[in-house]
């Protein structure tokens, strides 16, 4: 009996003592459970904490990077972005060049983007893009492709290129796209060839590729009154010039009443308007101390150009001779600053007007005595000319140096006026004309030419009379 409650107590504490051991077991087993469910969660959080960071941190250098500008030697404001960025962020330039608008940019890009502005853009900064670009192609023109341009955004509306291309835009405009379908070929003068001869129409007369137009007779020297129209009539074409003259009077603020009375046929004629503005009362107003009749010239230049019509403005055409017969008064440095103060009021009020410089025939050192200060200012060149007599060279001898001269950087050549300088025959003016036609082969930048088809101290027409008329249509056909 006591051989087995002994027994009895025996087993009872192996029991117990396995009970304990297993509780003692599952309570490590819990511990180290939850220990490694712990460890495990902390793992996670870290590894999210460091994808959090690590996508932060390139967040911000991306956009650090979208956002930079790099200043260069000459100011210029570059903007640099990656393949993929489309940062709509504002940018501010630390330049002249202040934009409240967003730039979006992107590689490989087709120029869709616009820059954005509410305020005009009237800074000589630049911006420079480093992404293959691709302008729009409108209108039937076709930008050279790049793979770097610069643009400058200019005050004059005036948008230039750095591969050689130039967009005008409205100054008013708040949405200017940093190319423009009305682009051309940028230069020095912001004009060049093909902005100069794309104002014509394509059905404007030419012979040899040289554009012909005329300065119908104003009937102030005896001859019947001309209108375009009446030209283009007679000879089924059209003239691709217009020719006209206007005088500013003494004490009175120029009003271009002698242009405006012929903007209605100016505008029949589909052509380039040519007026010669003389100043024959002097030069008060025309400096830059006082510029009220120069504003007040470009003040009627813009009705034209308001109109639609390309103006080239021939201001104090042959001054060179005009100041030794009385027409004009004043010396070459009155001149050239009356050039400087209509220019700039051109630049400023109308800035689609071209500026014509056109001396009389002269030396090459009274050319220079007149050039304007700034020749930059000058978007064609000429010289009126009237031979008097025909040796069969004598438009390459008279104007191919001052061709080769000045018609550069830009600058185009055309003839504002010419004529015989003596009583010739019809076929010694159909001679001249032919010769002119013909030194376009020779000199590259000479555009157009003009005639002066007045009767005054002789009858310098070759359209208006029918024998004229006939010798004149031959002369297009051949």
């Amino acid at each position: 009996m006591l051989s087995f409650a002994m027994s009895t107590t025996t087993l009872r504490r192996q029991v117990l003592f396995f009970i304990l051991v297993g509780m003692i077991v599952n309570q490590v087993l819990a511990v180290g459970h939850q220990t490694s469910h712990s460890t495990i969660r902390r793992a996670v959080q870290e590894k999210k904490r460091h994808r959090a960071s690590h996508h932060s941190s390139r967040k911000f250098h991306n956009q650090k990077k979208a956002n930079s500008y790099v200043s260069t030697s000459n100011r210029s404001q570059r903007y640099t972005s990656d393949s993929d960025a489309n940062d709509s962020s504002y940018v501010t330039s630390s330049g002249n060049l202040t934009s409240s608008g967003n730039l979006t940019s992107s590689a490989n890009s087709t120029s869709s983007a616009d820059w954005t502005s509410s305020d005009n853009l009237t800074s000589n900064s630049n911006i420079t893009s480093d992404d293959n670009s691709t302008p729009n192609e409108s209108d039937g023109y076709k930008p050279k492709k790049t793979n770097r341009t610069t643009i400058s955004l200019v005050s004059s509306g005036y948008v230039s290129t750095s591969d050689g291309n130039q967009t005008t835009s409205d100054s008013g405009n708040n949405n200017t796209n940093a190319t423009s379908s009305s682009a051309t070929n940028q230069t020095t003068t912001g004009t060049t060839s093909s902005s100069l001869t794309g104002v014509f129409s394509s059905s404007s007369m030419k012979q040899n590729d040289l554009f012909l137009g005329f300065l119908p007779d104003d009937g102030s020297s005896g001859g019947d009154r001309q209108t375009m129209e009446q030209i283009n009539s007679a000879l089924s074409s059209k003239s691709s010039g217009y020719g006209w003259y206007s005088q500013l009077s003494a004490g009175k603020t120029y009003d271009g009443s002698q242009l405006l009375a012929v903007m209605d046929d100016v505008k029949a004629c589909n052509c380039v308007f040519q007026p010669a503005v003389m100043p024959t009362s002097g030069w008060s107003g025309l400096t830059s101390d006082d510029n009220s009749q120069a504003v007040a010239i470009a003040q009627v230049m813009k009705k034209f150009t308001d109109e639609g019509i390309p103006v080239w403005l021939r201001f104090a055409h042959e001054v060179n001779y005009y100041q030794t017969d009385g027409t004009y008064q004043g010396t070459s440095e009155d001149f050239k600053k009356g050039w400087a103060a209509v220019s700039a009021a051109i630049k400023s009020i109308a800035p689609d007007v071209k500026m014509w410089w056109t001396p009389n025939v002269a030396s090459a050192d009274e050319y220079v005595k007149y050039e304007p200060y700034d020749l930059s200012t000058v978007d064609l060149v000429g010289i009126d000319f009237y031979p008097k007599k025909l040796t069969g060279s004598d438009f390459i001898d008279t104007m191919k140096a001052f061709h080769d001269k000045y018609a550069v950087d830009g600058r185009m050549f055309a003839i504002g006026e010419t004529g015989l300088g003596y009583a010739g025959s019809v076929d010694e003016k159909f001679k001249w004309l032919s010769e002119i036609a013909a030194a376009k082969s020779s000199m590259p930048q000479f555009i157009t030419m003009s005639w002066f088809n007045f009767h005054k101290e002789w009858n310098y027409r070759t359209v208006g009379e029918s024998d004229l008329n006939s010798k004149f249509t031959s002369f297009l056909a051949s």
